[in-house]
């Protein structure tokens, strides 16, 4: 099967697809019956705020290319349009491919921090310094390549299909399969105390045995596997502008789907949830347990899959949304499957998604 791919939108139609799904989010939220106003406000603010993200982080791009093109400064100009390119392939990647709107208020985030600190490095450039120049630029074009990897990485499932359906059919849970892979590469101890680049580094293992990474195969490949290597140049990557955070996530979609994709979640599973938690929310105990009566077994019976999967991958269509969406995610893929998740205290909803990818196209 060939490899498919998403469809890449510039800047002023990023804009206008950041747009068309907060408005769908907003008209989904008719689905969320909320405790009281405040919590109500809180939801739509976090969608109002992530389509403001996208026209700051577009704007700041814009004007830090303007700035050093006005100024006649080559350098900085080049590395300032190469920065926009890489920011549009970012971006295109969190309205896409993230679609709880939840998770991807975290993903921006930490794609803002990680585009703060790249925009500091272009002011602090001594352009005249070739080593200094030739070192910033190759490092925006690697993160570029990597996020263009993970794009492709996350669109084509058919690449591990049988791997998913082996791991559904054999019931090993997904804390297993990390630790399989952690020790696979000689890492030791837990998996939530090794570096960022580490655990990018087991779950690459996990894509490699998978197959997934043949979507990077190719004449026509517009990634390349080497470009998410742990190793470059006979050395250990180690990852600047807090890249890796936003990698981590990145990585953390395409491994539960690798995991998870065997066996799919049912309708009914997914009207079970959705009712659950229809009367101004649930906690995840409930959702957990909601889960079990609906016949899901064994590793998928647990607070760790129900999360994941709701969180990342989407019920049919639906999904859990949260608050603490980003700190459920974050405890999951940072502990590899291990932390133990908070099952009361925290309201969580299922709700129906606009589709990215779906609306990408409309605008193109």
């Amino acid at each position: 099967m060939a490899a498919v791919d998403i469809v890449y939108l510039k800047e002023g139609n990023l804009r206008r697809l950041a747009d068309l799904i907060r408005e769908q989010e907003v008209q989904n939220m008719y689905y969320m019956n909320f405790s009281s106003v405040a919590e109500q406000v809180q939801y739509l603010t976090m969608c109002n705020n992530n389509a403001a993200s996208v026209r700051t982080l577009l704007d700041e791009c814009l004007a830090l290319a303007a700035k050093y093109k006005s100024s006649n400064d080559a350098v900085r100009g080049r590395i300032s349009d190469q920065t926009l390119v890489y920011a549009e392939h970012c971006l295109n990647n969190a309205l896409q491919l993230f679609r709880n709107f939840t998770l991807r208020r975290d993903y921006l985030d930490k794609m803002q921090d990680h585009f703060t600190q790249i925009f500091q490095a272009v002011e602090d450039l001594d352009s005249g310094s070739s080593p200094e120049v030739s070192d910033l630029s190759d490092t925006i074009q690697e993160y570029d390549q990597m996020i263009v990897s993970y794009i492709r990485l996350n669109v084509n499932t058919y690449a591990s299909q049988e791997y998913s359906k082996f791991l559904a059919n054999s019931g090993v849970e997904f804390s297993d399969l990390v630790r399989t892979h952690k020790a696979k590469l000689g890492f030791t101890g837990r998996f939530e105390d090794l570096e960022e680049e580490e655990k990018l580094a087991v779950y690459t293992s996990v894509l490699e045995e998978s197959g997934r990474l043949k979507a990077l195969d190719g004449p026509k490949a517009a990634a390349d596997p080497s470009s998410i290597s742990y190793w470059h140049g006979g050395r250990k990557k180690k990852f600047k502008f807090g890249s890796a955070a936003m990698f981590l996530m990145d990585m953390g979609q395409i491994v539960w789907d690798v995991y998870s994709s065997g066996e799919p979640l049912t309708t009914a599973l997914r009207e079970a949830l959705i009712f659950a938690a229809e009367a101004g929310g649930a906690a995840l105990g409930k959702l957990v347990a909601t889960a079990a009566a609906t016949h899901l077994l064994g590793a998928k019976a647990s607070a760790t899959f129900v999360a994941a999967a709701g969180i990342v991958g989407g019920i049919v269509g639906a999904f859990i949304a949260g608050a603490v969406a980003g700190l459920l995610f974050g405890l999951i893929f940072n502990s590899g499957g291990e932390a133990p998740l908070p099952t009361d205290g925290f309201i969580l909803y299922v709700v129906p998604m606009p589709n990215g990818r779906d609306l990408a196209p409309l605008l193109n």
